[in-house]
């Protein structure tokens, strides 16, 4: 395209008042573009302001803070699962001239109960109600086997959390330890159960799933 002058453009039509009102230095800045150079730093320092300027954000209705909630029980949960797990094992009930191990199914049985109390803890954090489901029911069938695991020195409180007592535990009766957390049907094995059950709810309750499986800490 040819090149021409502004000036005789508007001179061409007859417009001297339209002339007269043209910025040429403007004009210039725009077609050389440090005029858009100049808007979009001025933009960028606006938005700076005004996103400094936001309130911080409320973290009990972020939802990242309950997907993060979701990833630690579902890590609890899956701890409390290994813990039933591994008090059924049969190495664990092993006896050495009739008699069973106590010390050793005592520290399993204090490692089930401490990962029994972080679950309740991590889910009284959340409120998806199909976790809540879940948690009372495995605080009810705790509760209805309260008298047989206190004969064993496991006391079951108000809150529904479970303390060991060591000492009575280790000069139980053997047999009636190994009823309660061993076998298909066991009080141990309905809790490991129920436990896969929390950590499949906290999926389906979150959504963030990462490409092997697990759930992210989003």
């Amino acid at each position: 395209m040819r090149n021409f002058n502004i000036s005789s453009l508007f001179s061409s039509l007859g417009s001297s008042n339209l002339l007269s009102s043209i910025n040429f230095s403007d004009y210039a800045s725009i077609r050389n573009g440090s005029y858009g150079k100049l808007l979009k730093a001025h933009y960028a320092e606006e938005k700076k302001t005004t996103a400094s300027s936001k309130p911080a954000t409320d973290k009990k209705n972020d939802p990242t803070v309950k997907n993060t909630g979701l990833a630690q029980l579902k890590k609890e949960s899956d701890s409390l699962k290994t813990a039933a797990e591994n008090l059924k094992k049969e190495d664990l009930w092993k006896q050495t001239d009739g008699k069973y191990n106590m010390d050793k199914i005592a520290d399993a049985i204090k490692t089930f109960a401490g990962e029994y109390n972080d679950t309740l803890a991590k889910a009284s954090q959340v409120t998806p109600k199909a976790i809540a489901t879940d948690v009372k029911y495995m605080k009810s069938m705790t509760a209805t086997m309260s008298n047989a695991l206190s004969k064993v020195g496991i006391t079951i409180g108000f809150d529904g959390s479970m303390s060991v007592n060591e000492e009575k535990l280790k000069t139980a009766n053997g047999s009636s330890v190994k009823s309660l957390f061993s076998g298909a049907t066991s009080y141990g094995a309905q809790i490991a159960q129920k436990a896969s059950e929390i950590s499949r709810d906290t999926i389906r309750n979150t959504g963030v799933i990462s490409s092997n499986g697990s759930l992210f800490d989003s």
